[in-house]
């Protein structure tokens, strides 16, 4: 008797019995939530990066209460949608994937009702069982604008003194990328109403060659002193062209410069990056569907700087290339917007005669 005793305790410890709350291993692992992000590539430095790494930090933190699997689909549609239905299938409690595959979503999501869907980067409102988050790049893009605007007009070493900055984009009337350049406007003027904004857009993701004549215009004969490179990877061509004239720049949605490591006489060049966290919001929305069993379904949000979801680069170059009076400037323009202070207004939400009504506001 005391042999089957002693055998018993022993299992018992063996699969964590206390007490009435005994359960197998097995019990408790079917007791974790099962969270999935598709992303379509790791590597970008940028955006898919960032969904990645707010996937990953929960589940680390996380790990006791979920398993959250981080699952690369490529670009591809039909492979999102497959994965989006594998997840489904393989029990999801809540699936995450970003604007790129809003159809995907919708689509599995009606045929899943009891599935919980994260909608990243993009407005979709009405749907009992998704919610949406956006980002205000337009706050972070006027801290950007401040820090340009100070590096304009500071004296510099290679500046000109004119107090001009530039902007080159990617594609025009693409909001994500209107949303940065309103905020970086407004940022320059509230720093130095004096401050002149150039810009251009090169009409591509992947032409640095184009970014590169652009900026050196920008640079060579409207006397621009810093750009804010907004392009995808046809900023690498304003880097470039940064570096050729002795000018600076401002990165996109990740610490651009560290890409630049071997490359110290282009890596010099960058004043800040604004950064996009989306990985943030991820990372919070899991936090609240653990904690609170359910998500507030239907709505679409909008986080910024109080949400920790955007923000810039403040390194030892920025240390080195943003006076005393333009950090000041930016730390004092970020309390007041996280506080409500101070509101900036951005391209979301907004149809295109809007927007470029008030680009052009903001540009005189």
């Amino acid at each position: 008797m005391k042999k089957v005793t002693a055998l018993l305790m022993a299992m018992s410890l063996a699969v964590g019995c206390i007490g009435s709350t005994c359960m197998t291993a097995a019990a408790e692992e079917g007791d974790k939530k099962e969270i999935y992000v598709l992303i379509r590539a790791r590597g970008d430095l940028s955006y898919w990066d960032s969904m990645a790494d707010g996937g990953d930090r929960a589940g680390e933190d996380f790990a006791d209460e979920a398993n959250v699997h981080v699952i690369e689909t490529t670009d591809d549609n039909q492979a999102n949608l497959t994965a989006m239905y594998e997840a489904a299938d393989n029990g999801a409690d809540l699936i995450i994937t970003a604007g790129d595959f809003i159809d995907n979503m919708v689509t599995v999501a009606e045929e899943y009702p009891d599935i919980s869907f994260l909608m990243v980067n993009e407005k979709i409102e009405g749907y009992d069982n998704i919610y949406a988050i956006d980002f205000s790049t337009c706050e972070a893009g006027f801290l950007a604008g401040i820090a340009a605007a100070d590096v304009a007009s500071q004296g510099l070493e290679g500046t000109s003194g004119n107090k001009v900055v530039g902007f080159v984009g990617g594609m025009d009337e693409v909001i994500v990328i209107q949303e940065f350049f309103m905020g970086y406007i407004a940022g320059a003027k509230y720093y130095d109403p004096e401050t002149q904004v150039v810009y251009n857009y090169v009409g591509d993701w992947g032409d640095p060659d184009t970014g590169r004549t652009q900026a050196l215009a920008q640079y060579n004969d409207a006397g621009a002193d810093v750009i804010f490179a907004c392009a995808g990877g046809s900023g690498n061509g304003v880097y470039q062209a940064a570096s050729e004239v002795g000018k600076y720049v401002i990165g996109v949605d990740s610490d651009q410069s560290l890409s630049y490591a071997e490359q110290p006489e282009i890596q010099k060049t960058f004043v800040t990056c604004v950064l996009k966290l989306l990985g943030n919001g991820i990372y919070d929305v899991i936090d609240t569907f653990l904690s609170e069993g359910s998500l507030p379904y239907g709505e679409y949000d909008i986080f910024g700087l109080a949400e920790d979801s955007v923000g810039i680069v403040e390194n030892d170059l920025f240390d080195s290339y943003v006076s005393d009076q333009g950090k000041a400037a930016i730390e004092e323009a970020t309390q007041k917007i996280v506080d409500g202070e101070l509101e900036v207004s951005g391209a979301l939400g907004k149809d295109q005669e809007t927007i470029q009504a008030e680009i052009a506001d903001l540009l005189q």
